[in-house]
């Protein structure tokens, strides 16, 4: 009797202590969960079946005693030999330990500790892991045998036509959705921002990704059905399934823990949503002209608003950004840090049009439909825009000019004083000095005063600029409200001074004019019929 006991416990202490390192090393039968629980337990999972969860025990862990308890057992399952029947329990209550033998091969034991832990008597649980490990195994080889691969064949084709009926189903009534909004909704505009076009393009869009998330959750379900119906693939089954619903659940509580937060975002949002609302119905009425304040133009009521709302916006996602859900992982800071970065880098000429854009705006050097020269071009500013303005030219060339280099530039504006005073435009015309001058002056300004579009107050003026060696410079400057067809104005003005001072029979010779003549011939135009009287009377 003594040398039994002595067998008894120098056998427990070999489990103890004595554990060989390969034994617990990775098995490819053996399938076991990583996860441990608070209390340091670690389940026992045969077959795609959790049978119970053991502890630490001394020396050998919790992972490693579920891994060698998997390891018999599976070559039990396996071995045809092995009958459940040879399953008992041996009681040793001097060390307070049960053992779960074959026969006299040991299987697993359960200590007090492992009792205390679960909270049930030794014996009793002892039993129970007896039962639940015949069991377990009795299971495993009823899953392999041919009535069970025929009975999983004939559930796979059943779930497989399944299958096909719910992915012609889905697909039906989703183009019947598609046609019968495009029926009923086309050519109706939505709302106010959105056309019925396009309305319907984004249900097209919608629809085709519930469609594609369905068929997809159906094919998920289709497979951990089907796999699940043989032993080889059971497994992998209930680690797919558990794939697909660990992040949903996941998903699922970290919505659910932060929902105080999604209602301060909420607030936040309203509250910003209201500020902004406000401040664009007041800026609406000073745009047009509603509502005068002293010294606001009301030019300057959008991008004031513009300005006002960035201001807002920023400070809402200042005060929202703690209640962000990710906002103090790693990831998010190191993600913010690189956007930074990136914007600092690479924005610098966008921010300096942006900030040029808005110097233009306050000082006001032009209007939308006013004549300018910007960087030795002229034309009618169409549009300024936050990074850059638009001007359509005399030659109907439309050109786009950063703002930065508008406000680095002179800017000239020919209809500001053209709307009161009219802008000058001058002509140079060159004259010998064997004609009068005070007959200059008067053909010049004749034909000023013919000509369209030049005003006649202020009216007309005529400065001898330089006497050069064969002739005298005359200057004429007049006015127009027409800056913009300035080639126009002074196309027609040369033309009425041709004809008048062909009609007074002067020859307009200079500069550097030369020509042989013989006898009385000008150079005045056959088309003028004074010539030819004039002509006459000298013959």
């Amino acid at each position: 009797m003594i040398i039994k006991n002595l067998f008894h416990v120098l056998f427990i202490l070999m489990i103890i202590a004595g554990v060989p390192a390969g034994a617990l090393g990775d098995d490819d039968a053996v399938v076991v969960a990583a996860e441990e629980t608070n209390e340091n337990l670690v389940p026992v999972i045969f077959h795609g079946r959790e049978l119970f969860k053991v502890a630490d025990v001394s020396a050998v862990s919790a992972k490693g005693r579920a891994k060698l308890l998997l390891r018999r057992i599976t070559n039990k399952a396996k071995s045809p030999l092995f009958n459940t029947d040879d399953l008992n329990i041996f009681h040793d209550d001097a060390l307070g330990v049960s053992l779960i033998l074959i026969n006299t091969e040991f299987i697993f034991a359960v200590w007090e500790s492992d009792a205390k832990k679960i909270g049930r008597p030794r014996k009793e649980l002892a039993d129970e892991y007896k039962e639940t490990i015949s069991d377990a195994i009795n299971q495993y080889r009823k899953d392999y045998t041919l009535t069970s691969y025929l009975r999983g064949i004939g559930f796979a084709v059943i779930a497989t036509l399944l299958l096909l009926l719910f992915w012609f189903a889905v697909l039906k009534l989703c183009k019947k959705e598609i046609l019968f909004v495009n029926e009923r909704f086309s050519g109706q505009k939505m709302f106010k921002f959105i056309d019925g076009k396009s309305m319907l393009t984004i249900n097209n869009y919608i629809i085709r990704l519930v469609r594609f998330v369905i068929l997809f959750l159906g094919i998920i379900i289709y497979l951990n059905f089907v796999l699940s119906f043989f032993p080889w693939t059971f497994n992998l089954s209930a680690r797919l399934f558990k794939l697909i619903t660990s992040p949903l659940i996941m998903f699922y509580n970290g919505f659910v823990e932060k929902l105080p937060d999604l209602f301060v975002l909420v607030v936040i949002s309203a509250i910003c949503y209201g500020i902004l609302r406000a401040t664009k119905h007041m800026f609406e009425q000073i745009s047009e002209g509603n509502v005068h304040i002293k010294g606001f133009y009301r030019e300057w009521a959008d991008p004031t608003y513009r300005l006002v709302r960035l201001v807002v916006i920023i400070f809402a996602l200042v005060a929202a950004f703690p209640y962000i859900p990710g906002s103090s992982s790693p990831a998010f800071k190191g993600i913010s840090i690189f956007l930074g970065v990136l914007f600092s880098l690479g924005s610098s000429s966008a921010v300096g049009n942006i900030f040029a854009g808005l110097v233009l705006t306050y000082m006001r050097p032009f209007s939308p439909g006013d004549f300018v020269k910007i960087s030795g071009i002229k034309g009618t500013v169409l549009s300024k825009h936050t990074f850059s303005t638009r001007l359509q030219t005399n030659r109907n060339q439309i050109v786009t000019i950063p703002n930065i280099s508008v406000s680095s530039n002179h800017i000239v504006n020919y209809s500001r004083m053209a709307k009161h005073e009219g802008v000058i435009l001058e002509t140079t015309v060159t004259i010998g000095y064997d004609v009068p001058w005070r007959k200059v002056h008067e053909l010049l300004t004749a034909a000023a005063e013919v000509t369209p579009d030049v005003l006649d107050n202020p009216p007309p003026s005529i400065i001898q600029s330089s006497l050069d060696d064969f002739y005298v410079s005359y200057m004429l400057r007049v006015s127009t409200q027409s800056p913009d067809r300035e080639l126009a104005v002074l196309s027609n003005l040369h033309q009425r001074i041709q004809d008048n001072f062909s009609k007074a029979g002067i020859e307009i010779l200079s500069p550097h004019y030369r020509q042989n003549r013989s006898g009385e011939k000008t150079t005045i135009p056959e088309l003028y019929p004074f010539k030819k009287e004039k002509e006459k009377q000298s013959g």
